[in-house]
């Protein structure tokens, strides 16, 4: 049977691993919640970013991208004007950057790019400036004609861009984009994170008393059948040793029986008996007398007495029974 101790232990044991797995869940719960929660975040971002970068041609005028073929293709007029309307565009929408790029012999310029008070004083012009480090993304989005979004950071903070190919009514393709500073939305993220494990903590610590309670129930549960095993156990004990018990009695009735079935085959067959003296001879050539042979041979014991005829023939004057005979 189970010692106490090790039972002690498996019910411990039982109850960490129900405990961790409720854990093991809460803990499955505040990530899927953080995750969910990014995501959507993120789809609402994109969903921004793809909406700025489809707006911005109806800023410019509608051949701009058949012209923009060069740093002398268009007017300063035209790009002060395109400057002022698409920095208005991305200062109202709440975005870093809004610009549209230009290929020209495999390298890459800002068209129409929106332009801060610091970069309009730091360089006059912008039309045709080269985006020297413009993201591999972008050009595999110009070659492959379908949008991306690229996060990355800089020395200005953190961001989300869109490329998206678009074509100019003379088949010239460029690329529209958008930039979103991101780094209060990770904070926003990471707020939803901490405020989602405390939602799991609450859960955890409110689920305790009916923890508590299973785990009540499962020892009680445990304890009845620990007590109906002992009994079982004591019932299989007893029963073992009335069998044992009766087992013996078996044995020592069928030795008995078998002595008297031994004692029977002695008394079997053709005895050689004196006619004279009427002595028995044994097996060993002995000769004994009859009671002494019988009383070897069996568990039968002799008592004396006179048959009729012997009393008779011997003492007539007791025959009639007036009189006792002698013993």
């Amino acid at each position: 049977m189970t010692q106490p101790t090790s039972r002690s232990c498996r019910d411990v044991l039982v109850t960490v691993l129900c405990v961790l797995l409720y854990a093991g869940a809460v803990a499955a719960y505040t990530v899927w919640s953080y995750r969910e929660h990014r995501t959507t975040l993120m789809e609402q971002i994109d969903s921004r970013l793809l909406q700025a970068a489809r707006s911005l041609k109806y800023l410019l005028a509608e051949d701009f991208h058949d012209r923009a073929l060069g740093p002398d293709s268009i007017s300063r007029e035209e790009e002060l004007r395109n400057r002022k309307l698409v920095t208005a565009f991305g200062v109202e929408s709440g975005f870093a950057w809004v610009h549209t790029i230009a290929e020209a012999d495999g390298r890459f310029y800002f068209s129409a790019p929106s332009v801060s008070e610091e970069e309009a004083q730091a360089q006059e012009k912008w039309y045709f400036h080269p985006y020297e480090d413009i993201p591999e993304e972008f050009i595999q989005a110009w070659r492959d004609r379908k949008p991306v979004y690229v996060n990355y950071t800089d020395q200005w903070g953190t961001f989300r861009s869109v490329a998206l190919p678009q074509q100019s009514p003379g088949g010239r393709c460029y690329l529209a984009s958008a930039d979103l500073e991101i780094s209060d939305i990770r904070a926003m993220v990471r707020k939803n994170l901490v405020r989602s494990i405390l939602v799991a903590l609450f859960f955890l610590a409110a689920s305790l008393p009916l923890i508590l309670l299973v785990i009540h129930l499962f020892q009680a549960h445990t304890r009845t059948l620990r007590r109906l095993n002992a009994e079982l156990q004591r019932q299989q004990d007893h029963l073992e040793e009335l069998v044992q018990r009766r087992t013996a009695d078996l044995e020592k009735e069928t030795r008995r029986l078998q002595e008297a079935l031994d004692n029977v085959r002695a008394l079997r067959g053709l005895l050689p008996i004196c006619a004279a003296c009427r002595k028995i001879r044994d097996d060993d050539g002995y000769w004994d007398q009859l009671e002494n042979y019988v009383l070897k041979h069996t568990d039968t014991e002799f008592s004396h007495g006179l048959c009729p005829d012997c009393l008779q023939r011997l003492y007539p004057e007791f025959a009639s029974g007036d009189n006792p005979p002698p013993s």
